[in-house]
């Protein structure tokens, strides 16, 4: 590894993360940040998850994830149902509300990208995604 290689994967972060929306307050405009609706994907696609379980899935603080869940729970976003296995940790389900709210949003972030996706021929974008899931394995 060199400088050049260090200064372009750092360029390529800073152009990612501003493309991805990662540094606004609220993602696509809307009433949540990207880690809160990180939160709401984890636990749709994981019902039943707990907050341990997702600390090390989106690398996120143990306070910062307890305030989202406070947040969503209030909102009535979400049950807390204590655990079978561990009576310290609550397994976490999104209510029909929940559902709905994560909807709207998984609906505009696939349009979103639908958006960055049309700007590219299709042999450019078959590319992209492939050099996409070489990164990810």
């Amino acid at each position: 590894m060199n400088d050049s290689q260090v200064a372009k994967m750092r360029a390529f972060n800073r152009f990612y993360t501003s493309l991805a929306g990662v540094l606004s307050r609220k993602f696509l405009n809307g009433k949540f940040s990207l880690p809160e609706l990180r939160v709401l994907h984890a636990i749709r696609y994981a019902e039943g998850i707990t907050a341990v379980e997702i600390v090390p899935l989106l690398n996120i603080d143990k306070s910062y994830l307890s305030k989202i869940i406070i947040r969503f729970e209030k909102r009535k976003f979400l049950t807390k149902k204590v655990s079978r296995e561990d009576a310290r940790a609550y397994r976490l389900q999104l209510t029909a509300m929940g559902k709905k709210e994560f909807g709207v949003y998984d609906k505009l972030s696939d349009e979103y990208v639908r958006q960055i996706l049309a700007q590219l021929t299709g042999q450019d974008c078959k590319r992209l995604v492939e050099c996409m899931e070489e990164i990810t394995a």
